[in-house]
């Protein structure tokens, strides 16, 4: 039962004063009045002190189990984030490693298939979006757990090996992406150098050992860097399945129009992301401190690792409720009442809330070589007992050899670790979402036989889910004032 009786002894331990309001509901759920109720609803609304926070990692490496498979490719000038820009690096493989080539065959041409998968960002009226190719010299791996991150960026030969063009309408794509019939490919073929073309046709060859072991072709083909055009408006998705290829065009004797493919399905592929802040508001912004803009606006973008850290401290309103007879709450909600206009950036449908480190990190379990913060966190895990996910987050279970868990923001899209979330109300251009039974538990005063005591999170951060946010580059800016936390609670009267 969502109802937190009061039971606060002494409230929390916090020295900065919060200023609230109470506001009372003088009608009845019929919407008449009632002079006789034995109840009285009211709420306090408290201002929640924030800022904006930039993360240091987003994992961009396609996982079978993540929910969106994608490559983003392209660049646009947003006037609320500034540039942002996406390359992709991707590997291929030979769709079936037993087919031979027919007697006499001869190389004919060799061409990168692009298919999109409708995703995009950016401009909104139609534009010509410029697709260059070159040829990795780096290997692609995920041998050692070796993620790839928006700020990698992976060598490549700078000779060109092909490059394309392509009107790209922002309507159709809206229109195409709800429509799954086969027929509704949108494709861009490149045409690829022909000295790339032959050594591939000429490694093609199903008794070579080389060529049939994944491990030795990719360090003979390493795979493509596939890079936005100077022009470009827009940031484009890229399907990561068996119709985005590298196909190979021959001919024999006898038949014109033949060709093998080999796809980028089941291969490694990520997308670098770079960024230019300096003519925004976000100008000097630091990995993981609190920055506060000039012009009082918050900020939050999938893709760009920017997000709305805000500080809860509830002193003020447990003053309040020590000092009211019978309180019972029955709700507590948090809420972004009003966001600037998105203009031609669609906004995040959904929005996590998450519980941070002093140190501006995601908060997770500790580890064996942090045996008294483990302890705490065993205890909190306990006592925190309808809230058990609290101190779990997107990165549990991940594994990485490259860059330490706790610096990683990597929000996958699990709904079973999240703390809570804020959803988009479209016609109210609003977000609106509710922790009640978190915020019944943090109000227990509660310990353990030996003196341990709950720990009371005071920090939390507000970050993109849906779209996922490491294949997309939704955003969405708010005054700090918008940002709200109202508790709603109820009294009985006295007549």
């Amino acid at each position: 039962m969502n109802l937190w009786v009061k039971r606060i002894a002494g409230g929390l331990c916090v020295a900065a004063a919060v200023l609230f309001v109470s506001c009372l509901d003088e009608d009845n759920i019929a919407g008449f009045r009632n002079d006789n109720r034995k109840f009285k609803t009211s709420f306090v609304e408290i201002p929640l002190t924030s800022s904006v926070l930039l993360f240091d990692s987003l994992r961009t490496s396609n996982y079978f189990s993540d929910p969106i498979r994608r490559m983003l490719v392209g660049k646009y000038t947003d006037p609320a984030f500034g540039l942002v820009r996406s390359e992709t690096y991707t590997q291929f493989l030979p769709q079936i490693t037993t087919k031979a080539k027919e007697e006499g065959a001869m190389f004919d041409s060799i061409t990168l298939i692009l298919t999109f998968d409708y995703y995009h960002y950016g401009a909104t009226a139609p534009t010509t979006e410029t697709f260059k190719v070159y040829e990795l010299t780096e290997e692609l791996t995920f041998r050692g757990n070796n993620d790839y991150y928006n700020f990698k960026d992976v060598a490549y030969n700078p000779a060109l090996l092909g490059e394309a063009s392509l009107s790209i309408s922002p309507e159709s794509f809206d229109t195409l992406i709800n429509y799954t019939a086969a027929d509704t490919l949108v494709q861009l073929q490149i045409r690829l150098a022909d000295t790339y073309g032959n050594a591939l046709f000429d490694f093609w060859d199903p008794a070579s050992s080389t060529y049939k072991d994944f491990r030795n072709f990719v360090k003979f083909f390493k795979g493509l860097a596939i890079v936005p055009g100077d022009n470009n408006q827009q940031i484009i998705g890229i399907a990561t399945g068996n119709t985005t290829k590298v196909r190979l065009h021959y001919q024999t004797p006898t038949t014109d129009s033949l060709f093998f493919d080999f796809p980028v399905n089941s291969t490694v592929n990520a997308s670098h992301f770079q960024y230019d802040r300096s003519t925004t508001a976000l100008n000097g912004i630091s990995k993981y401190q609190d920055f506060v803009p000039l012009n009082d606006k918050r900020y939050v973008q999938n893709g760009g690792l920017i997000a709305t850290k805000f500080d809860l401290d509830l002193s003020g309103f447990f003053e309040f409720a020590d000092t009211t007879e019978n309180l019972v709450i029955n709700s507590a909600e948090i809420s972004i009442d009003e966001i600037d206009d998105p203009e031609n950036y669609p906004v995040p449908k959904a929005l996590f809330i998450q519980i941070l480190n002093n140190n501006n990190r995601l908060k997770q379990f500790a580890g064996t070589d942090k045996p008294t913060q483990r302890l705490q966190d065993s205890l909190d895990l306990v006592l925190y007992s309808n809230s058990g996910l609290t101190l779990t987050n997107g990165l549990q279970g991940l594994n990485t050899s490259t860059i330490s868990l706790s610096s990683v923001f990597t929000p996958i899209a699990d709904t079973q670790r999240d703390l809570a979330r804020l959803t988009y109300i479209k016609d109210d251009e609003r977000y609106v979402g509710y922790l009640t039974l978190f915020f019944q538990e943090l109000a227990k005063q509660e310990s353990t036989t030996d003196g341990f005591q709950k720990t009371r999170f005071p920090k939390f951060v507000l970050y993109p889910s849906d779209p996922y946010a490491a294949k997309s580059f939704n955003r969405v800016v708010f005054n700090k004032q918008a940002l709200k936390l109202r508790i709603y609670y109820t009294q009985p009267t006295i007549n």
